[in-house]
């Protein structure tokens, strides 16, 4: 099978964006040391747009990011984040190269 990603884009509402940051990196850095199949977990923001949040997140399959899903870090996170945030997008991506 193909590694799977997602390109996630989560605007959040004015004067929350560091409480967000706080709560993906932690999220992120756990997904990367805990998940096995977490292959990449990548957070950013864009210079002209600080409470716009991009993560790329690659997993080995489709089936490792369901199961990221599920993992306690990742509940507790969006458990935290959904009210702190205006929209959100995933775009799933069949890795074809990499």
């Amino acid at each position: 099978m193909s590694p799977y990603a997602i390109f996630v884009t989560i605007k959040v509402k004015s004067g929350t964006a560091e409480k967000l940051r706080a709560l993906i990196v932690k999220n992120a850095q756990a997904a990367r040391a805990r998940e096995p199949d977490c292959r990449a977990f990548f957070v950013s923001t864009a210079e002209n747009e600080p409470e716009t949040f991009h993560f790329f997140e690659v997993y080995s399959t489709k089936a490792a990011l369901e199961a990221h899903r599920q993992q306690p870090h990742f509940l507790e996170y969006f458990a935290a984040a959904k009210d702190l945030m205006v929209s959100r997008t995933v775009q799933g991506m069949e890795v074809v190269d990499g």
